[in-house]
């Protein structure tokens, strides 16, 4: 997919919440996405869906003012997570989607970078820097993203407690070209690593290209699932296939080796990855892939 008219009208971005009993959660998630600088300047329409499973605390009073700024909120029963979050993400309309939990936020000029990126044709799936804030709102840790891998991806290498870099959801975004690319009866079935259920399907379509900027946090906060890490782990190792050869050495050079080493081996093995990085180039005044 290509945004190539995004400059001759707005485009659409659509992001899922899916949430239950986060009143408490939601009103700074809802304020990092609807002051957004993309919206301001009217670069962007919006179409953020919350679905809710039938909340028994005050988040439909903590919705119904924003819903006419794109906010649209869905409550009924569900089966976790992630069946709100294949909901949601069957209902979106956007050239651009995501989803952020309540509690999460966006960084205020996440949509102008993702406008930019999504112009080039070779881009259908983007993720920034991996961002952790506290309870506050503060930032406590922050990773730059990596050349990836597609290979990684469905091998389980980036889901493996020794690699320091995990893909963040909040910091990830797909065309709608893959969006209906998924499987959401599949989906569904999860209920810890629907993410990594999404970051495999996507990675047999194409590759992930890195942003080298801040685009969304996840927050850290008591009774997310994200707590049980052991059980998260146990369910996305079901997605990975074996690894082969090659990819073992690669993976080897890549993260164990003298760095003046790897361009030699990479041409023994897998070669550097296909997967483009985004940094700002001050001179041109844009976003561009290297």
């Amino acid at each position: 997919m290509t945004l190539s008219l995004l400059h001759e009208k707005p485009y659409s971005i659509t992001l899922i919440t899916p949430c239950r009993n986060s009143a408490h959660l939601l009103p700074e998630t809802l304020a990092s996405i609807l002051t957004q600088s993309a919206l301001k300047e009217g670069l962007v329409q919006l179409q953020h869906l919350i679905i809710d499973g039938a909340s028994s605390d005050n988040t439909a009073d903590v919705v119904q003012p924003y819903l006419q700024q794109g906010v649209q909120f869905f409550s009924e029963s569900d089966r976790g997570m992630y069946d709100a979050l294949a909901k949601g993400l069957q209902r979106a309309t956007g050239d651009i989607v995501g989803y952020l939990n309540a509690g999460d936020i966006l960084f205020p000029h996440a949509f102008d970078i993702l406008e930019e990126v999504f112009q080039y044709p070779e881009v259908e799936w983007v993720t920034g820097y991996s961002t952790i804030i506290n309870e506050r709102l503060q930032i406590t840790d922050t990773k730059q993203s990596p050349r990836y891998r597609r290979q990684f991806i469905e091998n389980g290498y980036y889901i493996d407690p020794s690699y320091p870099q995990h893909i963040q959801q909040e910091s990830t975004f797909w065309s709608q070209k893959m969006n209906r690319m998924i499987d959401f009866k599949k989906l569904c079935s999860f209920k810890l690593a629907g993410d990594y259920f999404l970051w495999t399907e996507f990675a047999k379509q194409t590759e992930l290209h890195s942003i080298r900027s801040l685009l969304g946090a996840f927050r850290v906060h008591a009774g997310q699932l994200s707590e049980n890490s052991d059980a998260y782990y146990q369910e996305a190792k079901s997605l990975a296939r074996r690894a082969t050869f090659r990819e073992k050495l690669t993976r080897y050079w890549e993260t164990r080796c003298n760095p003046l080493l790897r361009g030699p081996l990479w041409n023994h093995t897998l070669r550097i990855s296909p997967g483009k990085i985004f940094d700002y180039q001050h001179a041109e005044k844009k976003w561009m892939p290297r």
